[in-house]
């Protein structure tokens, strides 16, 4: 599998969306984006979304060259309208809008609208820790008729819908950020292990006749992604289904009058509005070194943290480079090619 350097891989991909219709600082936020994705580990929502991303710009349902503007605002609320642009672009920019109104506020909230695929939610979340406030990012969003079961069921009708929540620590320290699907796998994850011909744990995936299975090409065959955590990943994800996606002007899944997007609702709390911000964080520090110190189970090294794993990915693929599986590459050489750009 070969390896390239965050720096070459963001080069490259911010080419391919500049040759595909993107002005020059919505392609370079947006590749930074997703190749940071890659950095830290995910490589199922990074560089492998190009092929989708242009994709989108050729049928029409991506608009590279929209930018976001404030569509009302009232008190601690806003709605962003997107324009359809790049979800990246729409989130980063709700949720610096967040940020700017929890400040003034105390809370926010801000509904992203006509958005597309955003990419990790976490990164949003993470954008406002790192600003010394606490995000909170809801989502949804999936193709038409859902890629996912009710709990209980074999029929696809829900998004992969994901959540994120991060808050802030000391300085220096990173903050923590918990960001996951309310299906047991995420979408690209199917797709990178049918590319690395892997095969998924179990309990994640039903074929499209509602059987087990563990080969994630059957997603591609109608298959049906099941939610995590039995009934509770099963309410999460109808409440992501109705509170994100209704609040952004869109439709569920299901519905007749759903529209491709990924819905995005941001929240954002001003710590000094309800508590000492310095003992807020010294706690959050102390319970950290807690859950690390905490003794591991039999075969587990050492107890993680939310984040933590993405972190350690991060040190290793800066060092060593962000490693590409042979079939992704090649889509990405097909699509380069169809452009005119030189990998």
């Amino acid at each position: 599998m070969p390896a390239y350097s965050a720096q070459a891989l963001t080069s490259f991909a911010t080419r391919l969306l500049t040759a595909a219709g993107a002005p020059a600082d919505i392609a370079q936020e947006v590749a930074a984006s997703l190749v940071e994705t890659n950095v830290r580990g995910h490589d199922s929502h990074g560089v492998q979304q190009l092929m989708k991303y242009v994709g989108k710009i050729r049928d029409g349902t991506l608009i590279p060259s929209a930018r976001p503007v404030v569509e009302s605002r009232r008190g601690a609320v806003a709605t962003v309208d997107g324009h359809w642009g790049f979800g990246q672009v729409i989130a980063s920019y709700g949720a610096d809008l967040a940020g700017e109104i929890a400040l003034e506020q105390g809370v926010s909230v801000v509904a992203c609208q006509r958005i597309n695929h955003i990419g990790r939610a976490g990164e949003y979340a993470e954008r406002l820790a790192a600003k010394g406030l606490i995000g909170i990012v809801l989502a949804s969003g999936a193709s038409a008729g859902g890629s996912v079961a009710p709990f209980g069921g074999r029929q696809r009708l829900f998004g992969t819908n994901p959540m994120a929540w991060a808050v802030p620590t000391s300085e220096g320290r990173a903050p923590l950020v918990l960001d996951f699907a309310t299906s047991g796998i995420a979408i690209g994850k199917v797709q990178l292990a049918r590319d690395q011909g892997g095969v998924l744990p179990s309990g994640m995936l039903l074929t499209a006749n509602g059987d087990p299975t563990t080969d994630p090409r059957a997603f591609d065959d109608g298959g049906i992604l099941l939610p995590f955590g039995l009934h509770k990943g099963g309410g999460l994800a109808l409440m992501l289904e109705i509170i994100p996606t209704l609040l952004c002007g869109f439709a569920p899944a299901s519905s007749p009058n759903y529209h491709p997007g990924n819905p995005t609702l941001v929240m954002a709390l001003d710590i000094d509005c309800f508590t000492e911000r310095s003992v807020f964080v010294s706690e959050v520090d102390a319970l950290l070194e807690r859950v690390s110190a905490t003794a591991p189970l039999a075969g587990v090294e050492r107890v993680l943290y939310p984040g933590e794993p993405e972190q350690l990915a991060a040190s290793e693929r800066r060092m060593t480079g962000i490693p590409v599986p042979e079939r992704t590459w090649e889509q990405l050489v097909a699509l380069a090619d169809s452009l005119g750009v030189s990998p």
